[in-house]
């Protein structure tokens, strides 16, 4: 996709470590400070001040979320903001694309899924519920989970940005849904 920059965009990205800062933030959309320090193989400071120039001009964005700041190119939705912040988490990217292949999934499934202890799921499962992105309703004794985000806009999330999660398992939601 081809980007049209006005001319004090084009102006603001002539210099190469700018440039270098903003191509890696495209390519790793949610990326945090350090992520980004490593991939551009900038110094911290400059790292830091070209990062915060660029969010200044409006080419990036950034979205706060405890004590991480992660980074998006501008034009990104809120909500693809959260679910993108979410899937750059391995645990929780884990959870998610179990949900999405198993809905309504019980805690148990998750735990053996993912590898994580009970406590560990049940408290990504909180921040999930919490950000809108799965719900869960009570069966009996047990609780199921399912999406009530859209699954496609988490499939093209993961399609755009497969690359840079380097994750087999993200390969192989990819693959399967190709084949749906």
């Amino acid at each position: 996709m081809q980007e049209i920059f006005s001319d004090s965009e084009k102006k603001v990205l002539e210099l190469n470590s700018r440039r270098k800062i903003y191509e890696v933030v495209r390519k790793f959309a949610g990326a945090h400070f350090r992520e980004i320090e490593r991939k551009s193989k900038l110094s911290t400071g400059s790292t830091r001040y070209h990062l915060n120039f660029l969010v200044k001009k409006d080419l990036i964005n950034e979205k706060g979320e405890g004590n991480t700041i992660r980074y998006f190119p501008k034009g990104f939705s809120s909500e693809n903001k959260i679910l993108l912040s979410l899937l750059r988490q391995k645990s929780i990217r884990g959870i998610l694309l179990f949900i999405l292949t198993h809905d309504n999934c019980i805690h148990e499934q998750i735990v053996q899924s993912v590898k994580l202890s009970p406590s560990t799921v049940s408290w990504h499962i909180k921040k999930l519920t919490q950000a809108n992105i799965i719900e869960s309703s009570r069966v009996g004794r047990k609780t199921n989970f399912k999406l009530i985000v859209d699954k496609e806009e988490i499939m093209k999330l993961l399609i755009a940005y497969r690359e840079s999660f380097l994750d087999s398992l993200v390969d192989n939601v990819v693959e399967m849904w190709d084949v749906e």
